[in-house]
């Protein structure tokens, strides 16, 4: 079923003081007797409570590390983070803080804590904790650990009989943790202390291992420091250079052997050679040729070439020129040996810088890998360095941690108890008291009434009474009537038939200006549906009437258009020969008047059995369970014969129409006599009274009729 879609600003409230404050008032000594009854047990709890003090001790978390060096603490602040401040609540409430407190304070035969009562004995027995845990419990429960807010203060309270003990506990946790706090750091140093001095020493071989790894490796591949003289590079600078030199010279040979060559053997070749090679015997041989060459031309000017002295000189000439000639041999020989010595150097340093531009290109690699080694080396030995430098740090800062935490307000034995409090407990107690009062006489209802369904409205009207079954002297009896849903006045037609009236009060509830029928058809609703129980759809609605059927019809077309305004899926089924419905069939159809879904139950002459089983109430509501939400019955009236017993037995609520001259004490006999007296609880009953225009009049001809209506459709609502 979709929810129903109800105006409810014109309706009446839903809680209604009136009848609730007179229920209390009947009910006025039930409520201040049981306020007394709670007031008397809080005096009793008062006098037999032995008062509690809680000593409460301030500490403040000061994020702020403060540093006495300039070294970095081997255990970091508590730091400003608000979670790790609320974090400290819970250090301070662990079991190991508060258990070291406790043994220190030698609280285990405390009697505050060691004491058992006998339902701690009776556990004991069956296996319980011990005494010791107990009272370590007893102690854990009155420690109440709290952060002020947002603040790095906390609180550490300690509740006990004694205010001098409550302050002393207090005190003592907050100490304990403060300790703990230095002990942390103290003991973190040691612990890195021992670790680092254990790494350090394999960090030294693992240096001493690198170191030597460098050396061995430079002494295999023959790589000469730069500090201990040279290098390949700079012994291939020198070669070079010396081997552009010695070609040098080499050219220089070759150019002077050249120029011996084509110098000659005679005096003037000689004299070449001699420039080209410093010689003393051939410039002796030079200056002796020109000597006897010189008294050789003389001696022919004088003598004639036939003289002795001249064939003498000649021969001397000649033994000169010989001389020359071998001089001159030997200087070439010289030349060429010069010349070949200088190609020999040339070739021999060209070797040299080869086979080291060879030992280069192999020291190349292996400086590729030295440098692999090297940086090994230099790693572990700054990883080295680091360690003892942070060694040395941490040593030294031995005793000089400080504490995050300081108590900045120590617990001081309290004046007043926290429990019991009397100024807080008698007027809690009075207002509870009063409470459970009330809500009990509520419950109970009114005093000598029975307890009524707030929405179900009964009177009470006399029973007819049978002298044969009761006897001459029996006394009519109360009955209880049907709920009264109201009087409601439906505009119509002056001598018209139920279909025009229904279309008359149709365009009445849709036409703009009657939202007071359309209100008073909207309370109406409410009325139906908080009368109704859950269960699944459809929910059946049963309308009939006690002796004319034109009441019930106009009843049922307004309820259906009060549930089609509600947004509910409405079938009106109307049960009976109905003369009215002629031309329609026995199908689904669209009732004209009403704009509703509309089918006709039961046959009319001339159907066949199938046909009439298909009509039947029970065929229409299970081929409408998943159609619709309501299906609404218009029933003939109890005093025609067409009525049927078992049309009430598959109704959720049956609504009887009544006209003026009718009483709702009549329908209720009515239904006593058709169907029980029992079946009154299901059954509603509203007063229809049309407002009838005479024909050619309009609405607003008849202005006081208008008003008529519309305040009887709300005159008992």
């Amino acid at each position: 079923m979709k929810p129903a879609r109800i105006d409810d600003r014109a309706l009446p409230p839903l809680f209604d003081i009136g009848p609730l404050w007179a229920i209390l008032w009947g009910r006025r000594l039930l409520v201040f007797a049981i306020t007394g009854a709670a007031l008397l047990l809080a005096l009793l709890y008062l006098a037999v409570t032995s008062p509690s003090y809680t000593a409460t001790a301030s500490i403040l978390i000061d994020p702020r590390d403060a540093r006495a060096t300039n070294f970095n603490n081997v255990l970091p602040g508590i730091g400003a983070d608000s979670a790790a401040i609320a974090s400290q609540v819970f250090v301070i409430e662990s079991q190991d803080l508060l258990g070291t407190v406790f043994d220190s304070q030698k609280l285990q035969n405390d009697p505050e804590f060691s004491s058992r009562g006998p339902i701690s004995r009776l556990m004991s027995l069956f296996g319980g904790t011990s005494s010791q845990d107990a009272a370590f419990k007893r102690f854990q429960k009155a420690v109440s650990v709290e952060r002020e807010g947002l603040t790095y203060v906390i609180n550490v309270s300690f509740t006990s009989p004694s205010p001098e003990k409550a302050a002393r506990l207090a005190n003592a946790i907050v100490d304990r943790y403060k300790a703990s706090l230095a002990g942390e750091r103290e003991t973190a140093n040691d612990d890195v202390n021992s670790l680092l001095n254990d790494r350090i020493k394999g960090l030294q071989k693992d240096v001493s291992d690198a170191e030597r790894a460098v050396e061995d490796f430079k002494s295999q591949h023959r790589i000469v420091d730069p500090t201990d003289g040279g290098t390949l590079q700079s012994q291939l600078d020198q070669l070079t250079t010396q081997l552009i030199a010695a070609q040098g010279d080499a050219d220089k040979a070759k150019d002077r052997y050249n120029q011996a060559l084509a110098a000659g053997t005679s005096a003037a070749g000689l004299a070449k050679l001699s420039e080209i090679l410093s010689s003393n015997a051939a410039a002796n041989l030079r200056d002796d040729y020109n000597q006897r060459a010189t008294e050789l031309a003389n001696l022919e000017t004088m003598y004639g070439p036939r003289h002795p002295a001249i064939g003498r000189l000649r021969s001397e000439l000649d033994r000169i020129n010989r001389l020359m000639a071998g001089e001159a041999m030997r200087i070439r020989q010289q030349l060429k040996a010069n010349y070949d010595l200088a190609v020999q150097n040339a070739a021999k340093l060209q070797d040299k810088l080869e086979a080291l531009r060879q030992q280069s290109q192999d020291s190349s690699l292996a400086q590729v890998q030295l440098r692999q080694l090297d940086s090994r080396a230099q790693a572990a030995r700054t990883v080295l360095d680091d360690f003892l430098k942070r060694a040395q740090e941490t040593s030294q800062l031995q005793g000089v941690q400080t504490s995050e935490a300081r108590t900045i307000s120590a617990a001081a034995p309290p004046l007043q108890p926290t429990w019991p409090k009397p100024a807080l407990l008698l007027p809690v107690s009075v207002l509870l008291g009063l409470m459970a009062g009330c809500g009990l006489a509520l419950t109970l209802g009114p005093v000598g009434r029975p307890q009524d369904d707030p929405s179900i409205q009964r009177r009470d009207a006399p029973q007819a009474v049978d002298p044969a079954k009761d006897g001459p002297q029996a006394k009519p009896r109360s009955l209880p009537v049907p709920a009264d849903f109201g009087e409601y006045r439906l505009p119509g037609v002056a001598g018209g038939a139920a279909l025009a009236n229904i279309k008359a009060m149709r365009k009445s509830l849709f036409e703009t200006g009657n939202e007071t029928l359309s209100l008073a058809v909207l309370r109406l609703m409410r009325q139906i549906l908080g009368r109704l129980s859950d269960h699944p759809k459809p929910f059946v609605l049963l309308v009939s009437s006690m002796q004319s059927s034109a009441e019930a019809r106009l009843a049922g077309a307004m309820v259906g258009i009060g549930l089609q305004r509600a947004e509910q899926n409405v079938l009106v089924v109307e049960v009976g020969d109905l003369p009215h419905r002629a031309g329609y069939g026995s199908g689904l159809f669209i009732d004209g008047a009403s704009g509703l879904r509309t089918v006709a139950a039961g046959g009319a002459a001339g159907q066949g059995q199938q046909s009439r089983d298909r009509n039947s109430l029970p065929s229409i509501l299970a081929e409408a369970g998943n159609a619709f939400d309501f299906v609404l019955v218009v029933a003939p009236s109890l005093g025609e014969e067409g009525w049927d017993s078992e049309l009430f037995a598959k109704a959720d609520l049956t609504l009887f129409a009544l006209n003026r001259s009718e009483r709702a004490s009549d329908a209720a006999g009515l239904i006593e006599r058709h169907l029980g007296a029992g079946q009154v609880e299901r059954s509603a009953t509203l007063l229809i009274a049309q407002d009838s225009a005479q024909p050619g009049e309009t609405r607003q001809d008849v202005p006081s009729k208008a008003g008529d209506w519309r305040r009887g459709a709300i005159a008992r609502t």
